[in-house]
C-alpha cells in the first residue's frame, strides 16, 4: 500500500452568515499535474478522511487515474473554523471553492462514502461530471442512526453549554460507544454537527437534476449497516431512473462484474445490493468500485473517439 500525497492550500469561501472563512486546506491529490486517463474527487462520510479511499486510490494508481481526496474541515486533516456551520449549504461552499483552482477538465468521477454523497451528487449536478459513485449513501428520509434526531439536537445543546474538555469527553465516549472511530471529542461533535444536519429529502433536486444530464452512476449499499436502513435506499433508488439493480447475499463473483459493467453501455448505470456487508463498501468492494470508475472512463473515451 503506497502512502497517499498529501498537498496543502489556502481556500476561502462564504459562510451561511454572510461571512467569509478562510481555512488551510489539507488534501490528497495522486497526480498534481493532471492524467489524461481521468480524475476521480473524493468526498468522505462524518467522521472520514482521504484515507478512507486508501484502497480504491491504491487501484486507480495502477490505473493512472488521478485521485484527489477532499477533507471537510474539522475531522483531523483539515482544521475547523470559528461558526462552522456544518449544513450542506456552507460545506458546498467550501467543496466549490476547492475545486475552482483544481484544473478538473477532461474526464472526471464524483465518488463518494455515506455523509459525503450528498455532496458529491450536489457538486456532480454543478460541475462536469463524467460519472457518480455512491457508496452507503444516506438516503432521503431519517435513519436509524439519526432516530430521534431531537435526541441529538438536544446533545448537540448540551455540549454547547458545558465547559469544552467536558463536552468533548461526552460526545467522545458516546461515539465510541457507537463503534465509530474518531480521534478526539471535537472530532466527534464536528461529525455529529455534519451528520444532523443531513440534507436528506432536500436533495431529491438534484437527483432530479442528475437525471437530465449524461452522466453515468454506480450506488452501492449494504443490509447490515450500522447507520442507514435497507430500506430507506431502496426507496430513494426509486428516484434514480434507468440504474439496473443486482442483489447479492455476501459474496459477488467476479464473473458478475462483466454483467454490472455491461450496464453502462446503453443505460445509466447500476445499484449493487449486498446484504451481507457493512458500511464499508469503500473498503469491501474496492475491487468493483475502481472497475466501474475503469468503465465510465474508458465509455466516454470511445464516445468522444466517435465524436
Amino acid at each position: 500500500m503506497t502512502e497517499p500525497i498529501v498537498h496543502r492550500k489556502l481556500v476561502k469561501f462564504q459562510k451561511v452568515d454572510g461571512k467569509t472563512a478562510e481555512v488551510q486546506a489539507v488534501y490528497e491529490d495522486s497526480l498534481s499535474s493532471g492524467s489524461s486517463v481521468g480524475t476521480v474527487v473524493a468526498f468522505h462520510g462524518s467522521p472520514g478522511s482521504h484515507k478512507d479511499f486508501k484502497f480504491i486510490r491504491q487501484k486507480l494508481d495502477a490505473m493512472g487515474v488521478r485521485f484527489i481526496g477532499i477533507n471537510y474541515p474539522g475531522f483531523k486533516q483539515t482544521e475547523g473554523y470559528a461558526g462552522q456551520d456544518h449544513s450542506n449549504e456552507e460545506r458546498q461552499s467550501y467543496t466549490n471553492a476547492f475545486l475552482k483552482d483544481m484544473s478538473l477538465s477532461g474526464k472526471v468521477i464524483f465518488l463518494a462514502h455515506s455523509r459525503g454523497c450528498e455532496n458529491a451528487l450536489m457538486t456532480a449536478t454543478t460541475f462536469p461530471a463524467t460519472g457518480l459513485v455512491m457508496m452507503n449513501p444516506v438516503g432521503l428520509r431519517l435513519h436509524k442512526s439519526l432516530r430521534p434526531l431531537s435526541r441529538y439536537q438536544r446533545l448537540e445543546s448540551v455540549y454547547n453549554m458545558l465547559p469544552k474538555f467536558l463536552g468533548d469527553a461526552m460526545i467522545y465516549k458516546m461515539y465510541h460507544s457507537f463503534g465509530l472511530k474518531v480521534q478526539d471529542g471535537e472530532e466527534a461533535i464536528n461529525a455529529l454537527r455534519s451528520v444532523i444536519r443531513c440534507g436528506l429529502d432536500k436533495t431529491l433536486p438534484y437527483i432530479q437534476k442528475l437525471q437530465e444530464q449524461d452522466t453515468k452512476n454506480f450506488i452501492i449499499f449494504a443490509g447490515r449497516d450500522i447507520i442507514v436502513e435497507e430500506e430507506i435506499i431502496f426507496e430513494s433508488l426509486k428516484e434514480y431512473k434507468d440504474l439496473e439493480h443486482f442483489d447479492y447475499e455476501d459474496y459477488i463473483p467476479s464473473e458478475d462484474f462483466s454483467k454490472i459493467l455491461k450496464t453502462f453501455d446503453s443505460g445509466k448505470g447500476a445499484s449493487v445490493f449486498v446484504k451481507n456487508n457493512k458500511h464499508y463498501q469503500n473498503k469491501a468492494r474496492a475491487d468493483l468500485v475502481a472497475e466501474v470508475v475503469r468503465k465510465i472512463l474508458d465509455l466516454d473515451t470511445v464516445k468522444k473517439n466517435k465524436l
